[in-house]
């Protein structure tokens, strides 16, 4: 694994850091009795977690005083899918957490080798700037969302003029916790502190797993590019001299550049193994309406920018490198390169890998249409269903 810092990856490592999430991967951690000590605090406290929305959930199982309406139902199923969803990712990725280390390695500013390559080094500098700042504006958003989140609840309970009713108060996800609404009520504070934390625990996961694996995604996207552009100069930056051997120095670099391009297409191959996607008063409705409505947005604001990203690199950088390829000064070159040149793009051509939600859904900007529009066909369903 390449040494990486904040000044030599094409990614966010300091957010990582400072969340402790980073260190949950590396072996070089902060260790209590041979264990790393931040993957053991974070099992341990994903273990805590899951039971308390367990026994949050158990009440579903029990007869209780009070009604559930339809929007605190499709919270716990919201909420429900999206930790079991996060779960099952973490689980994938500490089991996977030296391959998530290695793969750290093509957002090195210097993963490739070739001096044709390191030539147009600007490039990546250039995406190396835009993706901190679209990391950030992403992090800074997730932390408005979780803000939002965890006040809407004072607020719809500050409408609330008789708290003495037969009606729990709002909290962060209304689970059904198995207790009456009186013992609910009186212990309001400790139940939503519990449901705080998991909020911020589930939105926290997939804060930092969007930020691993997208930064990831971009940077094989620009290595790509830098690739292209490094295939099309060759034979075209040098003097144009009689005595230039083509034969001889542009073989060479060519070579260089297609090894380069071979260890990008293995890391290229790694991310696809690790990545396997009651009567409430108008005002009350309205401030439920618009978390759920910020949570939605957040979920397809995510969706959106995997689709793009892989879509981005199924379609235009892998063409883009044959482009690239195609572009060089070949008509100078001697039989042996053409016939290298020829293979090249021949081996392009046959190793199309595209990311699959399953084996006939490709990951692009389609599948988000259709996801969507899927969405809002079985929303107005549901509503027909509701309103008869």
């Amino acid at each position: 694994m390449a040494i990486l810092n904040d000044h030599t990856a094409a990614i966010h490592l300091k957010i990582l850091k400072q969340c402790g999430f980073y260190q949950i991967f590396d072996s070089n951690s902060k260790k209590i009795f041979g264990w790393n000590i931040y993957r053991l605090s974070f099992i341990s406290l994903t273990i805590i977690t899951q039971c308390l929305i367990g026994f949050g959930n158990c009440g579903f199982f029990f007869k209780l005083e009070d009604a559930i309406n339809y929007i605190d139902l499709f919270l716990i199923i919201f909420s429900g899918s999206f930790n079991y969803l996060i779960l099952y990712k973490v689980i994938i990725l500490i089991l996977n957490r030296k391959n998530i280390l290695d793969l750290l390695d093509v957002t090195c500013l210097k993963f490739l080798k070739s001096k044709q390559c390191y030539n147009n080094i600007e490039i990546l500098y250039k995406h190396r700037n835009r993706t901190l700042q679209l990391t950030q504006l992403y992090f800074n958003f997730c932390i408005l969302v979780i803000i939002q989140w965890v006040l809407c609840p004072i607020i719809i309970n500050s409408f609330i003029v008789d708290k003495n009713d037969n009606r729990r108060l709002e909290n962060v996800i209304n689970r059904r916790y198995p207790i009456t609404v009186n013992t609910y009520n009186q212990y309001y504070v400790l139940f939503y502190i519990i449901e705080t934390i998991i909020a911020i625990k589930s939105l926290y996961l997939i804060l930092m797993i969007d930020i691993l694996l997208l930064s990831i995604g971009w940077a094989i996207t620009v290595q790509y590019e830098v690739l292209a552009v490094a295939f099309k100069n060759l034979g075209h930056d040098v003097n144009f001299q009689k005595d230039h051997d083509y034969n001889v120095d542009d073989y060479k670099y060519f070579k260089s550049i297609l090894f380069d391009q071979q260890q990008l297409d293995l890391y290229y191959k790694k991310i696809f193994q690790q990545i396997i996607l009651s009567k409430e008063s108008f005002t009350i409705l309205i401030v439920n309406l618009f978390k759920i409505g910020v949570g939605i947005f957040y979920i397809c604001l995510q969706l959106f920018l995997y689709c793009h990203l892989f879509d981005n690199i199924n379609l235009k950088q892998r063409e883009f490198v044959n482009l690239g390829v195609y572009s060089c000064n070949w008509t100078k070159m001697n039989l042996i390169f053409k016939k290298l040149l020829l293979l090249t793009m021949q081996m392009n051509n046959a190793n199309q890998i595209t990311m699959k939600a399953t084996t006939n859904k490709i990951v692009n900007l389609q599948l988000f249409s259709n996801v969507l529009n899927m969405s809002y066909n079985i929303i107005s369903v549901m509503v027909k269903a509701i309103s008869k």
